[in-house]
């Protein structure tokens, strides 16, 4: 019988490697303290919620961060398996987000995504709508080109203050 509300039983259920309601344990090099050949990243694992809540949440987490933990863990395994040496590479904890909600949507930035914060930024309207679109195709563009994060993408966001790898 399935017991976590949102878990997989065949991960919430191995002693050590998830809270009680569900989310995986990780260091901040993304891989289990308890198993550190397992990493894990995005919406499962668990970071601290804001605040207690009657279902299980966690803090939530943008596409922007989720790319964030992956890079960091391919830089891990890397490290690990290629290089023979321990995993150095944190994902950054910073959001970018750009909310679709129809012909309307909410854009906004924070740096850290959990609080206290150093920065945010926060604009809404139908330019979002349309840069939600425009930023799905570049993001589709460049994933066929395999080009996750060309330099002048990564240079524009570095002279915003926002890196993906800490």
């Amino acid at each position: 019988m399935h017991t976590l509300l949102n878990s997989i039983d065949a991960v919430a259920n191995v002693e050590g490697l998830c809270y009680p309601k569900g989310f995986v344990i990780t260091d901040k090099y993304q891989r289990s303290p308890t198993y550190p050949n397992i990493f894990s990243g995005g919406v499962c694992i668990a970071l601290p919620p804001v605040e207690v809540t009657p279902v299980p949440t966690s803090t939530p987490k943008t596409g922007y961060m989720i790319e964030s933990m992956m890079t960091a863990i391919a830089h891990n395994l890397k490290a690990i398996i290629i290089d023979n040496t321990a995993p150095s590479t944190q994902g950054a904890s910073q959001a970018i987000c750009l909310a679709d909600m129809g012909d309307t949507g909410a854009a906004f930035v924070a740096i850290p995504q959990i609080p206290p914060r150093n920065k945010t930024w926060f604009k809404q309207g139908k330019w979002v709508h349309f840069a939600k679109i425009a930023f799905e195709r570049y993001f589709l563009y460049k994933m066929k080109t395999g080009n996750s994060e060309p330099f002048y993408e990564k240079a524009m966001l570095k002279a915003l203050g926002i890196e993906r790898l800490k």
